[in-house]
């Protein structure tokens, strides 16, 4: 009798140490064909995610442990794959490699990940084109021209970010990481404020780049239900004092199993006399929960002071996704 109690203590404490545990396995497929010309002709070919599909193709890893107390220990670790050749991108887990505590009072985590800014950035593009890398113009158009005052960097290594709980629809969140390239100084620090209620989402973001750049973004995003609006207007400024500004805006209608996203994207260099517009069309399809086939266009173009065109890109694809 006592032999059977002890078992059932022992089999008891260690269901409830499982329980107190989780990790989950993820990831993501992302496959399409299509036609992409850069100034130089089209060229037909299979496009693996990242810079044409949706979203980047990926492996991850996350889990979490219940301290007591409210407190929550917690990590992620996410590689991005190349579907059409299998092979991983480098660095390993450049997609996010992190260790946190999480409570009441929000979460805290350290390694590499997304910056405060970045999160205003993708709110401003939330339904602009699905914010996927191809059909969304915003990054082309932001980012290819001048003295690319608007290019950030998205995930600094040697990070630590805290993100404080919610109080009344406000949230927040602040970034810094520690010098990127040995005797440079070069750090990074972001924050964001912002503000979630009802089907309204608005935030304001900044980002130093140490003697780099810095940039400051305002964005907001509404569902009304019968469609959804995003946009957001973004500043930059160089460690040389050139300065870029830019603004975008997108809207997505869903039509029953079927979702339509469009989005506008302009930047100017008032320091080069750069200007800079796109736009993308796209279409989703849920098949399934974690399944979707899509198509999109976009295109995007970058005029100097004169009025000739110094880069162009247009693409055209369709492809499926898989999420697990």
């Amino acid at each position: 009798m006592k032999k059977s109690l002890i078992a059932l203590a022992v089999l008891a404490s260690t269901g409830a140490a499982m329980a107190q545990s989780s990790v989950t396995v993820y990831g993501r497929l992302d496959g399409s064909v299509g036609s992409i010309d850069e100034g130089k002709g089209s060229d037909t070919k299979f496009f693996s995610g990242g810079d044409v599909g949706l979203t980047t193709p990926r492996l991850g890893f996350k889990g979490t442990e219940d301290l007591g107390g409210g407190l929550k220990a917690n990590f992620q670790l996410e590689q991005r794959i190349n579907i059409d050749t299998g092979a991983l991108q480098s660095p390993s887990f450049k997609g996010a490699s992190t260790v946190g505590l999480a409570g009441s009072f929000g979460e805290v985590r350290a390694g590499r990940m997304l910056t405060s800014f970045d999160d205003v950035r993708a709110l401003s593009n939330n339904h602009n084109v699905f914010d996927s890398n191809g059909f969304t113009a915003t990054g082309f158009v932001f980012e290819s021209f001048g003295a690319k005052a608007m290019k950030y960097n998205s995930r600094p290594n040697g990070s630590i970010r805290f993100d404080s709980a919610k109080f009344g629809g406000v949230y927040g969140s602040f970034t810094h990481a520690f010098e990127q390239t040995a005797g440079k100084g070069d750090t990074v620090t972001a924050f964001h404020l912002g503000y979630k209620a009802g089907g309204l989402n608005v935030a304001v973001g900044f980002q130093d780049e140490k003697n780099v750049t810095e940039n400051t973004m305002l964005a907001a995003a509404y569902n009304f239900g019968m469609f959804a609006l995003s946009g957001g207007y973004q500043m930059g400024k160089t460690a040389g004092g050139k300065k870029e500004n830019g603004y975008n805006i997108g809207v997505e209608v869903p039509v029953g199993a079927i979702k339509l996203s469009a989005g506008y994207s302009v930047g100017d260099s008032k320091s080069d006399g750069f200007d800079s517009s796109g736009f993308g069309l796209g279409a989703k399809y849920s098949l399934s929960k974690r399944t979707s086939i899509y198509g999109g266009y976009s295109t995007a173009k970058v005029e100097t002071a004169a009025g000739a065109t110094s880069k162009e890109k247009k693409l055209f694809a369709f492809g499926v996704r898989h999420d697990f």
